[in-house]
């Protein structure tokens, strides 16, 4: 198979990379301009590209059999890059008549309704990223249902590993190395779930080859919910770092900060996740594909993740 990965360098386009590599497919990762070459597996083709150009992703997807399109922008670019890079996506798929692959999230889904949320739970976003993502998905499901492109669309909670970190959970790793405070969302008390990213990507891959698992939202759930603290609490202890002090940023802590930085102020909106969390239930990826998601237990892949930014602390 012949799989291009938009966003390559990415937390979730670089797992994909890896373990598309190691299932032996043929693996061509597109990257920004001037990133280089360095840092992907042996085997792998690069190609730079300009994601928001349409005719510069078109041509970098070209005889390729899957598009994923794992790239990402800050939050405060959301409601005008989002829906651009995605149609570009789109379009290139469609041109090379490539599947493509939209990781999901639980944006769409709003506040949740019930302990753990199936496929059919009402998609009622309140916050713009939420609508954003909500109106990308619908168009290329429709665009599935019209024949006018294959999708494979997975969803996953937060995800974490080696390759990098969300805005929100890279605060746990980086004070864990230091044996420093750490601050957290909302609510350290409450369940959260994650999912490494070489899970995520291997999840990916076995949806693909799954006819019934495309043109349908499909959850990932991770190895299981687990309350933040104690996530935060298996970070340090891996780290060597002892007991950690968690300083819980409030709401009132964001609104003072996102008086002059941006990226808070965009990250306000979805900090109720960290009080009221979105638990996905994987059923329906079990009764597709026959197998349940593959999920690293957090005491294995917490290791791995605080191994990769020691080594990246080292080189940077």
């Amino acid at each position: 198979m012949r799989v291009a990965v938009l966003g390559a360098r990415g937390l979730i386009g670089g797992a994909v990379v890896r373990r598309a590599i190691l299932a032996g497919h043929h693996v061509r990762a597109i990257v920004r301009p001037g990133g280089g070459v360095a840092g992907f597996p042996a085997g792998t083709e690069v190609i730079a590209a300009d994601l928001r150009s349409r005719e510069s992703v078109v041509d970098a997807v070209r005889r390729m059999e899957v598009v994923v399109h794992a790239a990402s922008v800050p939050y405060p670019e959301w409601p005008r890059v989002v829906p651009l890079l995605a149609d570009n996506a789109f379009a290139a798929a469609a041109a090379t008549g490539a599947t493509l692959v939209f990781p999901g999230n639980v944006y769409v889904y709003g506040r949740p309704r019930s302990r753990f949320v199936t496929e059919d739970h009402p998609q009622e976003p309140h916050t713009v990223k939420g609508r954003v993502r909500l109106a990308v998905e619908r168009r290329l499901l429709q665009a599935h249902q019209d024949g006018r492109v294959d999708l494979v669309l997975p969803r996953y909670p937060d995800v974490y590993g080696p390759g990098g970190m969300h805005d929100d959970v890279r605060p746990v790793f980086e004070g864990a190395l230091t044996g420093r405070p750490c601050r957290w969302p909302l609510d350290a008390d409450a369940l959260h779930e994650f999912i490494l990213n070489d899970d995520a990507a291997e999840a990916m891959l076995k949806l693909l080859g799954t006819p019934a698992a495309h043109g349908r939202a499909v959850h990932v759930p991770g190895p299981g919910p687990i309350v933040s603290r104690d996530f935060i609490r298996l970070v340090y202890r891996a780290a060597g770092s002892g007991e950690p002090t968690v300083r819980v940023f409030g709401r009132g802590m964001y609104r003072l900060v996102g008086l002059f930085n941006p990226m808070a102020r965009a990250a306000y909106e979805m900090a109720y996740l960290f009080e009221d969390p979105i638990l996905l239930d994987g059923t329906l990826y079990r009764s597709l594909t026959g197998s349940r998601p593959p999920a690293t237990p957090y005491e294995d892949g917490v290791p791995r993740t605080l191994e990769w930014f020691r080594s990246h602390r080292t080189t940077a």
